[in-house]
């Protein structure tokens, strides 16, 4: 059965290869100076920007799709600069530049305060007409922007009346099985009439078993969850309304389930011996008979209406956008020490599982305007955002003597706490930006943001209280006491552009950007005598610099460098009372990314890329040390090389290097800490290289796709695997899918 499966993909890669090595023809190659990047708040070309610009267009995003690929998968294989994905449902650790990441879908934020971490895992492929990435903070929005930026853009409508397009994947590991299979149908529909115009897509996913390398099925990630036997439903839509040529108002409608039903749980070893010994490693194989009725789960939800006037208040365009979304997580129940003096013996162990519901809306509007200066045209920026952001999180606990019977396989659900208080966050924030041509070649642009932040906690009972309050009848629950919190930062940009030459350019850019500390996680194990004011609960502010040269025009190499730094003097600090705190610490950040494509001919196409980063923070005796993996990507790199035939067939071959670093884990051996703090955990990382095999060709009235996914069969763990280990403990350590295929067909009509 394993020789059949994993000959039938090769023979499908080598048929498409071999009917068109004898072809020739003409490939387009896009000059990147004509495309508009919309997640600077007005549309600016590349060359205009002063900073680091990605664009993910739509055939790029296609070439990558295949059943039971993310768009988490995606993003960490293109874009330099991001941290690799993790292979679980979350984006957790997927940094940029050592720093959070704004993810947004069609200009409306998904990261907030409360951060679920599953912002990519919100979206599938199939629904993604483009992808705009900026590296770096940004002054131009909100919370969550301090590393840079990821646009999502969904399906737009055509040019044409009406198309269709219907698209199917398939993939499997080499042990073909019907547990072990991945697959997805999507149908999308674009129109254009008159002056109404609209896209709408649907798609239905079912992701089977992972198996390593050796043919294995790989336990469940219980920390941030996998995707194992996940089924997923999803509706995007959007309506544009365009009454003349100056104004468009559009509806988007956003709908996303993605539900796991498993009956295989991890394996704790012998008598739970993971949770008890330390030095145990556990086997990472997955072991039938998991009872659990609720299992984990990602629903987002989401409506949001723009209206754009490009010709109102005397020459101004007008942007106006109002959103709402709703998310809930649920995640794999986890067990841990409830530490309380009313509890017998003074602790108890809790079988808990975690669900959020993060209830969003928000407001964005800007006004543009050239103005002309000496003959030269400034264009100003300005407007007013605000967003009200209400999170709360309950623990759904389970018998805990049912749990060590079955050794980890048996949820029974006892009670419900709330973990942490109910928790509402207000921004507003005000911005101006200009951009000014001072000659032909120079344009300078500045900017800056004022942002007023006021969190409102609710009173609650601390999770521990409560179950002390269970345990032992007589004791009375204490009160944690809410409380308002009212902060404000002004951030500053400024840049310049300097045009060598047509398609290149020179760029210098300062930056700040912000993130909030998660209030109701960080108030989720405090005791009820935590005081909440704005000494343990503020924004972190971050000085972004970076300078670099782009060439993006259409000569046979194209490609970018930019060197970065950026610092902070502030960090989210968990003290050894299970309180958290902003605390005074000094970070610091620097490294360089890079990008290369090389056309040496019509057909032939290769590229690389490499980001290579450093982090530090300061510890209790002022020394430097460097950051762990979950802030600090260790140095990764991209490269690929593409055969472009005649008849539009492809064969492309990618891989990704991750190199390997013990600095972190060698400094956490040393670094003085204080007596009140809890120690970051850091890991050694052993470094890995991972290669695919895509190939497509036209058939019949479609295009045909295959894949071969870790080509070598290579047995490694992703760096949040890695990581996980020191953080999480050995059982969320798991092994990467090893060797698997994919086939997929796109008709569109």
């Amino acid at each position: 059965m394993r020789h059949h499966a994993a000959t039938l993909p090769l023979a499908l890669l080598s048929l498409a290869i071999s009917g068109q090595l004898h072809a020739q023809g003409n490939t387009h190659v896009q000059q990147l100076d004509t495309v508009s990047v919309n997640a600077t708040r007005a549309a600016r070309s590349v060359a205009e920007i002063a900073g680091t610009v990605y664009r993910i267009d739509h055939e790029q995003v296609a070439q990558q799709i295949a059943a039971g690929r993310s768009t988490a998968d995606i993003l960490g294989q293109l874009v330099p600069s991001l941290a690799p994905a993790s292979g679980t449902t979350s984006n957790y650790g997927m940094t940029m530049r050592g720093r959070s990441v704004q993810v947004m879908i069609d200009g409306v934020p998904l990261t907030g305060a409360r951060d679920g971490s599953r912002q990519l895992n919100s979206i599938s492929p199939t629904m993604i007409e483009r992808i705009e990435v900026i590296s770096g903070a940004t002054a131009l929005y909100g919370a969550g922007a301090s590393g840079g930026i990821i646009n999502i853009i969904t399906l737009q409508p055509g040019e044409q009346p009406l198309a269709l397009a219907t698209q199917a994947n398939l993939r499997s590991p080499s042990d073909v099985d019907g547990d072990n299979l991945a697959w997805n149908l999507a149908q999308t529909v674009t129109f254009r009439r008159n002056t109404l115009s609209g896209a709408a897509g649907i798609n239905y996913a079912r992701q089977g078993a992972s198996l390593d390398a050796d043919g294995r099925r790989i336990g469940p990630e219980i920390a941030q969850t996998d995707r194992q036997d996940t089924e997923t439903k999803e509706f995007n839509g959007r309506l544009d309304w365009n009454p003349d040529e100056k104004q468009q108002l559009s509806l988007g409608l956003r709908w996303y389930d993605d539900q796991q039903d498993s009956d295989y749980g991890p394996d704790y070893g012998p008598r739970l011996a993971v949770l008890f010994n330390p030095a145990y490693r556990p086997s990472h194989l997955a072991v039938k008979g998991l009872q659990l009725d609720e299992q984990p789960r990602t629903r987002h939800q989401g409506i949001n209406t723009q209206y754009r006037n490009r010709d109102i208040l005397g020459g101004h365009e007008l942007s106006v956008e109002a959103y709402y979304r709703n998310e809930k997580g649920r995640w794999f129940p986890s067990v841990s020490a409830a530490v309380h003096p009313a509890l017998p013996g003074g602790f108890a162990y809790v079988a808990m599982q975690s669900n959020t519901d993060i209830d969003v809306w928000g407001m964005r509007s800007a006004l543009h305007k050239a103005f002309d200066v000496d003959g030269r045209v400034l264009q100003l920026s300005y407007g007013v955002d605000h967003e009200r952001e209400k999170d709360s999180q309950l623990g759904q606990t389970y018998d805990i003597n049912a749990f060590i019977a079955s050794n980890g396989l048996n949820y029974v659900p006892t009670q419900r706490y709330a973990m942490g208080p109910d928790v509402r966050v207000d921004t507003t924030g005000l911005f101006l930006q200009g951009d000014y041509p001072l000659t032909e070649r120079v344009t300078v642009q500045a900017g800056v943001r004022h942002q007023i932040l006021r969190n409102r906690v609710e009173d609650s009972v601390p999770y521990t209280e409560a179950i002390a309050a269970t345990a032992n009848p007589a004791y009375v629950p204490k009160l944690l006491q809410g409380g308002n919190v009212r902060h404000s930062q002004t951030l500053f940009n400024a840049g310049v552009v300097y045009k060598v030459a047509d398609g290149q350019q020179l760029f210098a850019n300062f930056s700040q950007g912000f993130s909030l500390p998660d209030t109701q996680r960080m108030l989720r194990d405090v005791p009820a005598s935590f005081v909440i004011d704005s000494r343990h609960i503020g924004p972190i502010k971050v000085d972004s610099f970076e300078l670099g040269w782009r060439r993006s025009d259409d000569a046979a190499l194209q490609g970018g460098v930019t060197a970065f730094y950026n610092q902070s003097d502030k960090t989210v600090q968990f003290n050894r009372d299970y309180s958290v705190s902003v605390a005074d610490t000094d970070e610091r950040v620097w490294g360089v990314e890079a990008n290369l494509r090389y056309l040496p001919s019509e057909q032939w196409e290769f590229g690389a890329s490499v980001a290579s980063t450093r982090g530090q923070y300061k510890d209790a005796k002022g020394r430097w040390r460097e950051l762990n993996a979950f802030r600090v990507s260790p140095l990764k790199a991209g490269l690929y090389g593409q055969w472009r035939f005649a008849t539009d067939s492809l064969l492309r071959l990618q891989g990704q290097v991750v190199g390997g670093s013990d600095h972190a884990w060698r400094d956490a051996q040393v670094a003085a800490v204080s007596p009140t703090i809890r120690a970051t955990p850091s890991a050694k990382i052993s470094g890995y290289a991972v290669f695919d095999l895509l190939a497509e060709i036209p058939l019949g009235a479609g295009r045909f796709s295959a894949g071969i996914y870790n080509l070598a069969d290579r047995d490694y763990k992703t760096v949040y695997g890695q990581q996980a280990a020191a953080t999480y403990g050995q059982i969320s350590s798991v092994p990467a899918q090893g060797r698997t295929f994919g086939i997929g067909y796109r008709w569109e009509y």
